[in-house]
């Protein structure tokens, strides 16, 4: 009767440790092809950008969204791209020459560097997860 006690609570410990390891690998999997989305959706993005760039425009500030293609349309995204805005630097008085290649550095940041991103949105266990990826992209 003890052994079969202690061979109860040893069977029940393995199958709760193998149901552990079943959520944590699917866990792994979801996480691994989220991010194999978030690169190539990424990528395309900034393909779409540099297209741009040589056809002369810069975008403002623009958001989108969509599912993935089969079969990963469990996977949904969004893009955000923005202007990068800077406090102009709290250095000298203001009019002097510091101050004023202060506020014109982050006037040019602001026209030719814009923020992307991107991000991934699944739904797991019955809750929204999503991660963020973030990049820059920079006009000259």
């Amino acid at each position: 009767m003890v052994a079969t006690a202690i061979l109860t609570f040893a069977l029940v410990a393995v199958m709760t440790a193998q149901g552990n390891t079943l959520l944590t690998s699917r866990r792994a999997e979801v996480l691994t092809t989220a991010t194999i989305l978030a690169k190539q959706k990424m990528a395309d993005v900034e393909l779409e950008l540099n297209k741009a760039i040589r056809r002369g425009e810069f975008p403002e500030e623009k958001t989108e969204g969509g599912k993935f293609d089969e079969p990963f349309e469990e996977y949904r995204w969004k893009t955000e791209i923005k202007r990068v805005s800077l406090p102009a630097p709290a250095v000298g008085e203001d009019g002097s020459l510091q101050a004023m290649v202060g506020k014109q550095l982050t006037e040019e940041i602001g026209k030719n560097v814009r923020e992307v991103r991107l991000t991934v949105i699944w739904d797991e266990s019955g809750e929204e997860q999503s991660f963020d990826v973030v990049t820059h992209i920079v006009h000259l």
